[in-house]
């Protein structure tokens, strides 16, 4: 009987480790599961809106501009703060600069955001943006930090930022605003300009790009550049991103992440720290290391793209932009999808700028395509080389262009390979320069946001330099919802 009871315990021993073992089994494959469609650069079509969001915005029409940047955040908030973080899985990955975390603390938040000026940011005027966030569906704003003129536009601790003057005090308050933003529910977003930066080109023109003669680069508008092949301009960008964080905002949004498009570039020496390494090699390993540095102070980080190059092998390699390999490091890529900056002919259509849903549901049916990993076409756009302006890069006014882009809509495919969020910026204003344009208004801003839901993505940005938003294309806060699943 002894022996029996010996027998039978053991035996239940055995039973018992097997379960655990294939509880934990299950568990791992439920985590591997959630983190690759966590990082498919999408999250599953139907969920764009979020109930309980506070938003608001304001109406107007607005002026081009090559920049972006935005977020915004959920009412029903999961810190203290009023705010929610991005966050996924807890595995590491290996960056050009070390590991990067796959995840942090907390999660995601779907934005809907708009972008605000640091000068609106520092006055009174800020006052009717919150207000506009908290009657519609907005969660998210994007407050620039560092702006186009390399300014710093609040006072921080900061020796580099210090030694050369950089700041301009738009923002008197800085804890205060983002005090009163996070009492009302607003992920902050701080957007840095990064290598267009005439301030820190200008007094530091060691750090500037030059010509093949020893001059300082600048381009059609006569502003300088820094060099994005240079360690310590990296390192300055970091310590401007690192002072905001401390300060209190949700994500570091880095604009302007990209090589200057001007056709004088041809003629610019970049240096001995660009031999072996191209434009895109510098622009992703600039990625992989501000991810790694800001993942390790828990901050998530998203970076801003011309829409053009999701899908254009040649472009891409103008402006430094992998949309791929840039999406593998970021949390969040924010293309700029701009209808107005695409040219005749782009995605297949005569005039994008007068087709807004099929622009941005072809731009994003691309994203969608390439980050599956289908690859890209050899060239699609227009972004240089061909004489336009930096601070109006569309292609309008060019020759036709074939369009490349499949309406079928492309499905979403987890691709362990890619960590990043998929997150446009929507055009708020009227392009009066662009030949066949049409009025943005409510239903040209809507049918955006509707097309973003339609390709399977459930976050996005307004753009509008001006700050003035067409509230009549946002859902009012009590009756936003989300889009519906695929």
């Amino acid at each position: 009987m002894r022996k029996k009871g010996v027998f039978a315990a053991v035996l239940l021993c055995i039973l018992a480790i097997a379960a655990t073992s294939l509880y934990l089994a299950g568990c791992s494959g439920k985590a591997k599961e959630t983190i690759a469609s966590g990082e498919t650069g999408t999250q599953d079509a139907g969920a764009g809106g979020q109930d309980g969001t506070q938003a608001k915005t304001v109406s107007g029409n607005g002026t081009q501009e090559d920049t972006v940047s935005g977020n915004k955040t959920q009412v029903d908030t999961v810190s203290g703060n009023g705010t929610e973080k991005a966050g996924g899985s807890d595995g590491t990955q290996e960056a050009a600069g070390g590991t990067v975390p796959d995840s942090l603390d907390g999660e995601r938040v779907k934005v809907k955001g708009i972008y605000v000026t640091g000068a609106m940011a520092g006055t009174s005027n800020m006052d009717s943006l919150i207000d506009l966030v908290d009657r519609t569906e907005l969660n998210a704003m994007v407050i620039d930090v560092k702006n186009d003129e390399g300014h710093v536009v609040y006072e921080m601790d900061s020796e580099l930022v210090e030694d050369i003057g950089a700041v301009k005090k738009y923002i008197s308050d800085m804890p205060g605003l983002i005090r009163k933003c996070k009492e009302h529910g607003i992920y902050l977003i701080a957007r840095i300009v990064a290598f267009k930066d005439p301030f820190l080109a200008e007094n530091r023109t060691d750090l500037a790009l030059h010509d093949k003669e020893g001059k300082v680069f600048r381009d059609k508008s006569g502003l300088a550049w820094v060099n994005p092949y240079s360690r310590e301009v990296w390192d300055y960008l970091l310590e401007i991103a690192g002072q905001a964080a401390a300060a209190g905002f949700d994500e570091i949004q880095f604009d302007y992440i990209r090589f200057s498009t001007d056709s004088g570039m041809a003629k610019v020496d970049f240096g001995p720290e660009a031999l072996g390494r191209d434009k895109e090699q510098a622009i992703t390993e600039f990625t992989a290391y501000a991810a790694k540095e800001l993942h390790g102070l828990g901050v998530p980080v998203s970076a801003d793209v011309y829409g053009i190059i999701i899908d254009s092998s040649l472009d891409a390699s103008i402006v430094g932009q992998d949309y791929y390999e840039m999406a593998k490091y970021l949390d969040y890529i924010s293309p700029m999808v701009y209808p107005s900056h695409y040219g005749p002919g782009n995605l297949g259509l005569a005039v994008p700028d007068a087709q807004p849903y099929e622009t941005i549901y072809r731009s994003m049916n691309a994203s969608r395509k390439v980050l599956a990993g289908m690859g890209r076409e050899k060239e699609a756009g227009l972004v240089s080389g061909n004489g336009v302006s930096d601070n109006g890069v569309s292609g309008n006014g060019l020759p036709e262009r074939e369009g490349t882009v499949s309406e079928n809509r492309i499905p979403l495919l987890p691709n362990p390979e890619i960590r990043a969020n998929v997150r446009p910026w929507l055009q708020d204003f009227t392009a009066t320069w662009v030949k066949g344009h049409i009025p943005y208004g409510p239903d040209e801003i809507r049918a955006q946001i509707q097309a973003v839901y339609d390709a399977g993505y459930e976050e996005w940005i307004l753009w509008n330099a001006s700050n003035r938003y067409t509230e009549g294309g946002l859902l009012p806060e009590e009756t936003a919802e989300e889009p519906a699943g695929e």
